[in-house]
C-alpha cells in the first residue's frame, strides 16, 4: 500500500483523471486493510479514494447485493 499511496496514484483516479479498471481493484484492496490489522488512516490518498469509490452509484448497488 505505501508503494502505491507514494509512488502510484496519479489523480482522484489511479491511473489519474479518469476512472478505469484499476479503481475497482484499489477499492476492493483497501477494504482488506482492516482486516489484516492495517489502519487505512495511514494512507490518506488510498482512503480518499475507498471514499470516492463508495460514492459511486454503481459501487453502492454492488456492495447491497454483497
Amino acid at each position: 500500500m505505501e508503494l502505491i499511496e507514494y509512488g502510484m496514484l496519479e489523480g482522484p483516479w489511479v491511473m489519474g483523471e479518469s476512472y478505469t479498471v484499476a479503481d475497482p481493484y484499489l477499492f476492493t484492496m483497501a477494504g482488506w486493510l482492516k482486516g489484516d490489522g492495517v489502519d487505512i488512516d495511514q494512507f490518506p490518498r488510498i482512503k480518499d479514494h475507498r471514499d470516492r469509490m463508495a460514492m459511486r452509484e454503481s459501487v453502492k448497488r454492488a456492495m447491497a447485493e454483497a
